[in-house]
């Protein structure tokens, strides 16, 4: 009895050790997949050799003590199989056993799988109840020299000789939901899940407060503008603007035309009130340089440079329109109820990060270039909580 109980007892501390690597292998791979998705998310290279280091903070270094890890970009198996926004760590090693190596030679193989989704810059919340709740694409190109995942709701047009191309397309429909003559790189993901707010339960909104101007408006004229409650319009035309930084409330919309504007961080809030309803923002044939915020100050939204109130009650399919206009800035466009109309505009992004939420958007003769390095926000990537660990 008695090798027969030495043999049980080696047999379990054999045991408690494998269990023990594989879950210390496990939480490598997660934080190395992590740590994949948030250098392609940054655009910051390298997410291999990243993911290879972070591993072997935690023991598991590739090709070091018969250890393998290896990095994809699309996972091989499971829901999320072939997806360009799903990065997979894996880690094989051979451990050696104690008391087991009578049976096995004295290794065992153990391994593990971590995958984690890159976080999209672009959101279209629309189901088709604003014409045309689409991302659509007439004739301009739609690349850029970083481009991450983008999720759509209902469908998406692309027309030649546009192409879109982003880390991945996510389309909640079928295919019969991607149309148009034009190409979209690569295949969409199709029947993916239906997408909600992503900021809704993240971001507070402002409030709007007692009118500090009225019906304000600037002709030919070079001024400097502090932050406040602008009632019943923020017009500027031929002018040079300069916005200091914090919250603009605005009612009742704003046109700019023949201008060029100029704020850092700057959160700009269209809502109602003050005798102003909710009413269109048009940039026509201006030069617009806006950042976000990177923290809370004045009552600025962090990472957010446009903020559309929730309650939106739309006037046209795309209330905010970019029109033979260039718009350059760091932040997030948030309209969850809103068009936005970006035509003939140019090159439209941002040096570290440029994000959209919409209902829908239209891109007409526009290189649109999302980007999603947030590591200069305090609060992070306020996307980020939308992804996680996904198998």
């Amino acid at each position: 009895m008695l090798p027969t109980l030495l043999l049980a007892c080696g047999l379990c501390i054999d045991l408690a050790m494998l269990e023990l690597c594989q879950v210390r292998m496990q939480t490598a791979a997660d934080a190395a997949s992590l740590t994949a998705a948030y250098a392609l998310e940054r655009n910051t290279g390298g997410h291999t050799s990243l993911a290879k280091q972070e591993a072997g903070t935690y023991g598991f270094t590739d090709g070091s003590n018969n250890t393998t890890v290896s990095v994809l970009v699309g996972a091989d198996y499971g829901a999320y199989q072939g997806r360009q926004d799903a990065i997979e760590v894996s880690i094989t090693q051979q451990v050696k056993t104690i008391f087991m190596g009578a049976l096995n030679g004295g290794y065992m193989t153990v391994q593990a799988q971590g995958t984690a989704l890159v976080t999209p810059c672009i959101y279209l919340l629309g189901t088709g109840t604003q014409s045309p709740s689409t991302f659509w694409s007439i004739t301009g190109a739609v690349n850029g020299s970083y481009i991450c995942p983008i999720n759509l709701n209902y469908k998406m047009e692309v027309d030649s000789p546009s192409h879109a191309n982003f880390e991945a397309i996510n389309l909640q429909g079928p295919s019969a939901s991607l149309t148009g003559s034009g190409t979209a790189t690569p295949t969409p993901n199709y029947m993916t899940p239906l997408v909600t707010d992503p900021l809704a339960s993240y971001i507070t909104s402002p409030a709007f407060s007692a009118c500090t101007t009225t019906s304000y408006s600037a002709s030919n004229t070079t001024v400097v503008l502090n932050p406040g409650t602008y009632c019943k319009g923020l017009n500027f035309t031929n002018s040079t603007v300069t916005l200091n930084p914090g919250l603009y409330i605005i009612t009742g919309g704003a046109t700019w035309a023949n201008s060029t504007v100029t704020g850092a961080g700057v959160t700009l809030f269209f809502t109602k009130g003050g005798g102003g309803g909710f009413g269109q923002f048009q940039i026509n044939y201006s030069t617009v340089s806006l950042s976000a915020p990177t923290s809370s100050s004045g009552g600025s939204v962090p990472a957010i440079v446009v903020f559309a109130d929730r309650g939106w009650t739309p006037t046209a399919a795309q209330d905010f329109k970019l029109y033979f206009s260039t718009m350059q800035g760091d932040g997030i466009w948030y309209m969850p109820g809103a068009g936005f109309y970006i035509w003939n505009a140019g090159t439209v992004t941002g040096s570290s990060y440029f994000g959209i939420v919409a209902d829908n958007l239209y891109l007409e003769g526009t290189d649109l270039t999302p980007r999603g390095d947030y590591s200069s926000v305090s609060t992070g990537n306020p996307f980020r909580r939308q992804s996680a660990i996904i198998q």
